[in-house]
Order: C-alpha cells, then structure tokens, then sequence
C-alpha cells in the first residue's frame, strides 16, 4: 500500500510563485495512509488575526472549501490565544492566517505541525493585476496541499458538466472546484451534452442535438457563441454523436452514427478531413485518446449486442483490445492523467458502480459500492481524485471521491431538482 510520508526534512525548500517568493520547508510528520478508503480525513486548525477581519474571513472560507473537496483535510476555526491540545485531541495541522485591511491585499500566513515551532510553510500572497480576493483562499488552499501532500491543487481547475432543470433543455454548465462558482455555458436551442476539453483548458467540444440534427460545437471558455464544425464528407443520414480532443489539441475522435450503426472516426482540423479508425458492424462510442496519443480507449457491444465493453485500439498496429469481462454492462471510459488507470462505469447486480482498471497490473478495483448508480467518472488534473454522477439523493449529482475510493463529497450546491450528469475536468 503507497504510504505518504510528511516527515520533518532539514534542507529548507525555497519556490518562487508567480505572485509571491514563499519559503517552505520539505515537510516531515508521519506515515498517513493516503491510498486506504478509510482514511480520515486530517483536522487543520486556522487561526485568523484578527478574528473579526471580514477580508478574512472571506480568504479562510474560500481556503476551507477548497482545501475540503481534497477529501483529505477538514478545516475548524482556532483561537491564536488558546493553549494547544494535547495528541490526539490536537489537529494534525496550525494555520495562523493575516490579511491586509487595504488593497492591494495581502494574505500573511505561517503552517505548522501540531506541537512542533518551525514552520512547514510561511509567507505571503498578494492579489495582483487580474486577481480576485477569493484568488487568495484558493492559492493558499493549492500552496497547503502540495507542501503537505507533495502533488498539486486543484482549487483553480474547472469541470463542465450536463445540467437539465424540470422541463427544459440539457445545457452545459461550468463550476469551480469547491462548487460555490457555477454559470451556465452553452445558449442554443438545442439540448447539449458530452462536453470535452482541449488539452490548453481554453475550448470545449459538445454535441447539440436538435429535433432533426446533431451537431458539433467548438466554443471558448470566454465567449458565449459556439462555432459549429461542418463535415462536408457527410450526408443527411449520418450524424455526429460525441467527440473527444486529441492530446495535441489538433484533431478530434468523433463517434459518427448511421443507419443505426456507429463508427469510430479521427478528424483533422488543418486538413478537415476524417479518417475511418473502427468500423466493425456493432456501435462503437465513447472514443477518447490516451494522454500519449498511442492508444484510444472505447466501447463497443461487438460480442454481444446491446453488451458494451470496453476496448483499447492502436491506430498504429490497427490491432484491438478487450479490457472489461466481468458484467454485461461497462461504458464510459476515461484515462487518468499518467496514462496507467481507466476509470469506468459498470453496472453489478443491477446497478451502476466506479471502477478502474490498472493497465500495467491488469487489475479492475471497484471504487463505490452504494445501492444507487454511480457512472460517467473523469480524472482530476492531478490524478488524485474523480469526479462523476450518482443518484444517491435520489436525484443525479455530482461527487467526488479519492482516487482510492472511500467517502463521497458534493460538488455543486445545486436546486434538487436540477439533474446533473457527464462531468469533465480541465486536463
């Protein structure tokens, strides 16, 4: 079992932000079972000075519900006057947490193990050009957990998903990582779904369908107007179903669907040509490249029909894989950012879990055991968590859960009747 090890170390670490020079030692603690399901999560003590600093206040909350959707820490408000607790009463961590009363802010802080006086992390952040003051609580949230962790933050990453209220159409949506920041992305008339990010995290690709049609569309992040992709190779009767970005931003996977078959197809933007890669008899969907670009994972029910499975294909060797045998039903597959895991969904005993699939070991582990469906997961940038859609409310939400499975956590605070399903996280 991966064992993390924060342990106390002597040779001072020194990293330069792109806001601020901070000065950090490589951290040493103890041994935290990081990979175990039934880890609890570690208690941070944060202490601000001064208790009624209503900037504040604002920064720690924003660093609380940032640092929380880790899964890995829960944060409580501490005295700074209070005598420490004794182990194991006391926190595994102490934050003392300062902002700056006038503009521009600035957010002083010092981190500590319990009941030892050198400090893990201190330093101070600055809000800069183009930078709000929520922008402070998530780079301190991203600057705790990778110098307690020893990997990256995901406070300033983003993840769209498929909303649909009662009555109306599927839209795609975009929401911070803590969920406190949603707004809608796509305005058409159509109902929109299978949204996917280039690799730059700039665009998103989605398909519309409307009554008659199903298009491709191509929108970046800070526009509101989708460019539509023509296909001048197709007719009427074949229509583009999802797609997927390649790893170097400069083709596409598209699931193409006709006459009640569908194919696998690559398409080029400087060309704008497509290329046949899977077109057995069966459906074939789900395309999505590995982050190397060697190999492409999809589905297909070519054993059995309306069975899918999950299949890697070289476009190299033209040669096929079946990955998945347990279950008549397994869809959905995402690669995780190194390239070793898939991430899956497959139905057992009539219900839809998480499940992912160790590529090297050949080895399947399944990541939620609930009585309600769990499908359509995705990686995080970090490879540490996954986010994906569940019903476990009764109604389909957001979650996410350690790359190691465990306890599930809400992403969104949406309305419970809002539906939201088909997450995908910035690469």
């Amino acid at each position: 079992m991966l064992l993390l090890r924060l342990a106390r170390l002597l040779t001072p670490l020194l990293t330069l932000s792109a806001w601020l020079g901070l000065y950090s030692t490589v951290h040493a603690l103890d041994y935290y079972e990081i990979t175990n399901p039934r880890f609890t999560p570690l208690r941070v003590a944060v202490a601000m000075q001064p208790a009624t600093s209503v900037k504040g206040l604002f920064v720690q909350s924003v660093f609380q519900s940032n640092l929380e959707q880790t899964l890995f820490f829960t944060v409580e408000e501490s005295d700074s006057e209070a005598p420490a607790a004794s182990p194991p009463e006391a926190p595994a961590f102490r934050l003392h947490l300062r902002v700056s009363r006038e503009k521009p802010w600035l957010a002083f802080f010092v981190l500590r193990e319990s009941g030892h006086e050198k400090p893990i992390l201190e330093g101070q952040l600055e809000q800069r050009t183009g930078r709000s003051l929520r922008d402070l609580g998530r780079l301190l949230a991203d600057r705790f957990t990778k110098a307690t962790l020893g990997f990256p933050g995901l406070s300033f990453s983003k993840i769209a998903y498929t909303a649909q209220a009662r009555g109306s159409r599927k839209n795609i949506m975009l929401t911070s990582y803590d969920g406190t920041q949603q707004k809608r992305f796509s305005y058409n008339l159509g109902s929109n779904n299978f949204a996917s990010w280039d690799p730059a995290g700039k665009q998103l690709l989605y398909t519309t369908l409307t009554r008659s049609s199903a298009q491709i569309q191509l929108q970046h992040v800070d526009r509101y107007r989708a460019h539509i992709l023509e296909f001048q190779e197709l007719d009427r009767r074949t229509q583009p179903l999802a797609g997927s970005w390649s790893p170097d931003g400069h083709g596409l996977l598209l699931a193409l669907m006709r006459q009640g078959s569908s194919d696998l197809y690559q398409y080029t933007f400087e060309s704008g040509t497509l290329t046949p890669l899977v077109t057995w008899r069966s459906l074939e969907t789900s395309p999505v490249w590995s982050p190397d670009g060697s190999r492409i994972a999809f589905v297909s029910d070519s054993a059995r029909n309306r069975e899918p499975q999950i299949h890697l294909y070289d476009p190299r060797t033209k040669r096929s894989e079946r990955v998945t045998y347990k279950g008549r039903y397994n869809s959905s597959p995402r690669w995780s950012p190194d390239g070793r895991m898939l991430a899956y969904e497959g139905r057992r005993k009539g219900v839809f879990q998480i499940f992912k699939y160790d590529l090297l070991r050949r080895r399947h582990q399944q990541l939620t055991f609930g009585r309600y469906n769990s499908q359509q997961p995705d990686w995080a940038p970090n490879g540490r968590q996954l986010v994906f859609s569940s019903r476990k409310t009764g109604v389909t939400k957001l979650y996410y859960i350690s790359a190691h499975g465990g306890p599930m956590a809400r992403v969104t605070t949406s309305p419970p009747a809002v539906v939201e399903t088909q997450p995908a996280w910035t690469h």
